[in-house]
């Protein structure tokens, strides 16, 4: 790999002599493996320095294979260049069928390297378990990203180097000391932010393949909604939700399509405040899809503790005006989507898909609200949808708020302030 790929102190070059990570079952068991080298001062020292048997590592830091145990498999990413600046990732179900036979995520990357290969691994952090508690040792701690290639390495680089932006903000410690020595304040826990926590990075020798060149890892915090994403919830299957009769207050809230309004309402609430929570530390996505947002749970029953994070920041960059814009764009389509798909009375469709969706909003409507509300106002399968963005009569403000983001002249964060006001017949 080239120069380029190797900022933010993950390196390429050192990974030969390592092994690794210790594997189950069909993986081969390897030896102990030097940590990548490199500096990383974006994240603070006191919070860079590891710990043996740390029960939760609470922040970015370098590790080594030996830190972790893979317990499965979970599938393989390919990334390809499709034009001159068109990227997508595809991500392919693994041997356990845990993971979706497929999911795509596009977006306009500044990395021109041809195809890349990245494999995903449930694991455990070694020392986790101290034999006092009764968890079963097959139970995912953490999720592991292997960059096998020159051309992923380029993705693991962008996602180190953005999250060190996201952590590195000094303001968000309080961390300080008396004059006689005492530290007061708390520091700063990655899990504030909405964002799937990233929590170390390394470098080994791929897995079953030890002649092969050494591989880049990234490790991320194991979501309590496991594998739950954005994109599955319009077409996932809902249990029959049991009504509660008191008080009369959740009654009502519970009636009908109560529970999905607000599913989607809180969902849409949390897409843009994960945006407004990077742009607000200067770093852009570049290649958000429903597919790049992690929840914690898929069930309408459970909409009031939903909670949103956005992964994958293997096309992250810097923020610009064109950055913000294009995030702000992909984020109004994702949310697009998960309104038409999820309250159409046909449920999802192929008309009520992004690709459909954006047609229809930027090339028939030209991203024009009151011909958008005339054309689904005509169409029965739409009548949820129009209730939803047309409730206690906010003159168009649904519509123009979907536009408005659309368009991306707001800010993630206005455009949150605007859906905290959103309100559904069953509040």
């Amino acid at each position: 790999p080239s120069p380029e790929h190797t900022r933010a102190g993950m390196t390429t070059a050192g990974c030969a002599p390592g092994t690794a990570p210790r594997v189950r079952g069909q993986f081969a068991r390897h030896a102990r493996l030097r940590g990548a080298s490199g500096s990383h001062r974006a994240v603070a020292r006191a919070r860079a320095r590891r710990v043996p048997n740390v029960v939760t590592p609470n922040a970015l830091m370098r590790a080594e294979a030996a830190d972790f145990e893979l317990l499965r498999v979970l599938g393989q990413v390919s990334y390809a260049v499709e034009s001159s600046s068109e990227k997508t990732l595809t991500w392919s179900g693994g041997e356990d069928g845990a993971v979706p036979d497929s999911i795509s995520v596009s977006g306009d990357g500044p990395h021109e390297v041809g195809d890349a290969v990245m494999k995903l691994y449930a694991g455990k952090v070694v020392g986790w378990d101290d034999g006092s508690t009764s968890k079963s040792n097959a139970v995912p701690d953490v999720l592991l990203k292997e960059y096998v290639n020159a051309a992923a390495s380029a993705l693991a680089d962008a996602e180190v180097t953005a999250y060190m932006a996201l952590y590195g903000d000094p303001s968000d410690s309080t961390i300080g000391m008396t004059w006689d020595g005492k530290v007061l304040g708390e520091a700063f826990d990655p899990a504030s932010l909405p964002v799937v926590p990233l929590i170390a990075f390394f470098a080994s020798k791929q897995v079953g393949n030890s002649d092969a060149n050494g591989s880049l890892w990234t490790v991320q915090l194991w979501g309590a909604g496991g594998l739950a994403r954005l994109a599955s919830y319009p077409s996932k299957r809902q249990d029959i939700y049991e009504q509660k009769w008191w008080p009369p207050v959740q009654r009502a809230r519970d009636a009908g399509i109560g529970p999905r309004a607000r599913f989607v309402r809180n969902a849409a609430r949390g897409v843009f405040n994960a945006i407004a929570a990077i742009h607000k530390r200067n770093v852009a996505h570049g290649a958000i899809d429903a597919s790049a947002f992690s929840l914690n749970t898929l069930e309408d029953g459970r909409a009031d503790d939903l909670e949103v994070r956005l992964m994958n920041f293997g096309f992250a960059s810097v923020l610009t005006p064109e950055k913000k814009q294009q995030d702000m764009r992909a984020a109004a389509i994702v949310v697009a989507e998960l309104l038409f798909s999820s309250l159409a009375l046909n449920g999802p469709s192929q008309s009520t898909s992004a690709v459909a969706l954006t047609r229809l909003f930027e090339n028939v409507f030209l991203l024009d609200e009151k011909q958008a509300r005339e054309y689904f106002l005509e169409d029965g399968n739409y009548t949820d949808v129009v209730e939803f963005l047309e409730f206690r009569d906010r003159q168009g403000d649904g519509w123009r708020l979907l536009v408005d983001a659309w368009r991306g002249d707001c800010s993630a964060e206005d455009i949150l302030g605007r859906l905290e006001a959103v309100q559904t017949p069953y509040d």
